[in-house]
């Protein structure tokens, strides 16, 4: 939206749903499904325990 110079609640109806189905696919792409960045550093120093 903002690349297009429009406000970012511009979008409605069948244009939302359609960016919603592109945002979510490239979320799954390239979120991390596990866990975030600041659980594997706490992991890394040892705060969270590791399940047995």
């Amino acid at each position: 939206m903002g690349l297009q110079g429009r406000p970012w609640n511009d979008c409605k109806g069948h244009e939302k749903a359609e960016l919603r189905k592109r945002f979510d696919a490239l979320k799954a792409t390239r979120h991390d499904k596990g866990r975030s960045d600041f659980e594997a550093a706490l992991d890394a120093i040892g705060v969270i325990e590791k399940p047995d």
